[in-house]
This record gives C-alpha cells, structure tokens and sequence, in this order.
C-alpha cells in the first residue's frame, strides 16, 4: 500500500515500452513558442521520437547530428519524420537547431520539438530528476521508433551522458 501511495504522490508514470500506445495529448512547439503545434501521439506512419536532456548540452550535441545528417537514410528505411524532444523552451530548441545545422535549414523529416514544461516526457515515463545539473526535472536519453502511437522499438540509455543504444547510425541499422 505504501509503495502506491508513494506512486502517486510523486506522480509518476509507467515507462514507455514496445507495444504500448502514446496516448498523451501535449502539444509541443516546434516554431510558435507560444502555441504546441506538434501532438506525438497524432502521428501517422513511422516516425521516430528522440528524447534528450538538454538542448545544447556536449552528450545531446554529439548524438542529434547523427539523425540531421542520416535524415535522408531513415526516410528511405520508411520514416515519415525524426522528431527531436528536448525539455527546454521553444528559443532555446530553435536556437540549437540553427547552431546544429549551421543556420541551414534542416532536412524536411527532422523537427526539434520545446517540452517546455516537461508534461510530454512526464507522461510518458521518461522523466528524471536532474536538479543537480540541469536545474530541474529533464528526459532521459531514448529513441522511440513508432508506427503511429504505437511504440514498434525502444532504446534508452542507462545514463543521461552516454550516447550508445541511442546513437544515430545504431538505430538506422535496427530499423524494421
């Protein structure tokens, strides 16, 4: 009893995993910081959502890379869209992708995405307390390749600096 007392007080949610459905209707911002215009679990079609800690961090700006410059490998591998979730404001987001690209437009397929409150990663279980380094709750490392809202494969990271399972190249050689 105790242990789902303290379930719930913390509010937490269940991890995501393969085969479960993203049900959470948050709207994330992509271009209007003002407005969520993207809801993950509204996607048609295989799209993969790349969850990380923090925009502009060393570990988050060595692995996004990967997908801008493999955009056009997983988009022949079937994938609609590369959607990069970071825990930061929409400025922030859109300023790491002008400085990740080098004020080049992205490839069509790849959007970063502002969970500005954090509620997307929360909802899906993907939460962790990163007080300590990032000043709040931040998401942990993960890929997710979805077919729709259903999660078809998962990678997560065990630690928020490592970039292995998570890893562009990796998850374009796994892909279905």
């Amino acid at each position: 009893m105790s242990g789902l007392i303290d379930k719930i007080k913390s509010g937490s949610h269940k991890a995501i995993a393969t085969g479960a459905s993203i049900s959470s209707t948050v709207a994330l911002k992509e271009k209007n910081p003002e407005q969520g215009t993207v809801v993950i679990s509204q996607l048609t079609g295989k799209n993969i959502i790349v969850g990380v800690p923090g925009a502009f961090t060393p570990p988050c700006s060595s692995q996004v890379p990967g997908y801008i410059e493999n955009a056009q490998a997983f988009v022949e591998k079937g994938v609609a869209g590369i959607y990069i979730v970071a825990v930061n404001d929409a400025f922030t987001t859109q300023a790491w992708k002008e400085k990740l690209t080098g004020g080049a437009e992205a490839p069509p397929a790849v959007h970063f995405l502002a969970d500005d409150t954090g509620a997307f990663t929360k909802e899906i279980g993907m939460s962790f307390d990163a007080t300590g380094l990032l000043g709040g709750p931040r998401s942990q490392r993960y890929v997710a390749v979805l077919d729709g809202p259903i999660v078809k494969q998962i990678y997560v990271e065990d630690a928020a600096p490592s970039v292995t399972v998570t890893k562009a190249e990796n998850v374009l050689q796994a892909l279905n």
